[in-house]
């Protein structure tokens, strides 16, 4: 009977549909961007996500950098565009200050223990007048709090998951605005669970503090990588 309302609520919310809308949030952040004549995708897997980025952008795919830090999806990713494999939490990225028009962050975040690192990167490789788009999975979602509420774990950080990290979305805007360097152009979101469809399409722009991902679109105002407010607080004591 467990199992018969599990798929009940998966058909009633298009669980299946989950990375699609995600997509196209990210879709309707780029739709601001333009004109940007490169960018650089951390994280890019198999690089599908990029090709698609890049074609929405009018953008040939020469064009389109990635970074993945596993070496399987990276040699995928090669046949499309440039990759290059390393770890964003311990190395810098290879590229000069002020590289690129447009960096994507999408869905990376919470899996990294040290977080600050590729984000001062980051800031340091996007052109001044250029974009940043980050995209985590929201804590404070609204399926998360109803499993709290009944002393169950959150989905978003399932303790046999791939996520180390969580983000609640009101905080970690919070501390992506702490970074004078950007400010806030958009913000966008995905799936509210447990809205059943069409409901969960209907709210989930409206509502991103109760949807399960939250989408961040920043414009770089001016390149002063020594003020980049995106670092670990005084009493860290976690080594990275």
């Amino acid at each position: 009977m467990t199992g018969f309302f599990k798929r009940m609520a998966r058909h009633m919310i298009r669980s299946q549909e989950e990375g699609l809308r995600t997509h196209k949030a990210v879709l309707r952040l780029l739709d601001r961007v333009r004109p940007v004549s490169n960018l650089l995708d951390v994280g890019c897997s198999r690089g599908a996500k990029a090709v698609i980025y890049a074609q929405s952008l009018g953008m040939p795919l020469n064009c389109v950098s990635g970074i993945e830090a596993q070496s399987c999806y990276a040699g995928e990713a090669a046949n499309k565009f440039k990759v290059c494999t390393f770890d964003i939490e311990k190395e810098p990225f290879p590229f000069p200050d002020e590289s690129f028009d447009l960096v994507i962050c999408n869905q990376v975040l919470e899996h990294l223990k040290n977080i600050y690192r590729p984000l001062k990167e980051m800031d340091r490789v996007v052109k001044t007048g250029g974009w940043l788009i980050i995209g985590v999975p929201n804590l404070a979602g609204l399926y998360n709090r109803i499993l709290l509420l009944f002393g169950r774990q959150p989905l978003s950080s399932a303790i046999d998951g791939p996520h180390v990290r969580s983000f609640a979305h009101s905080a970690f805007l919070g501390f992506l605005r702490q970074n004078p360097n950007f400010e806030l152009a958009a913000v966008e979101a995905a799936n509210l669970y447990p809205l059943p469809y069409p409901l969960i399409k209907l709210f989930e722009g409206r509502c991103a503090g109760l949807s399960a991902f939250t989408f961040y679109l920043f414009r770089k105002k001016t390149h002063n990588p020594d003020a980049c407010g995106w670092k670990a607080g005084p009493a860290e004591d976690t080594c990275f």
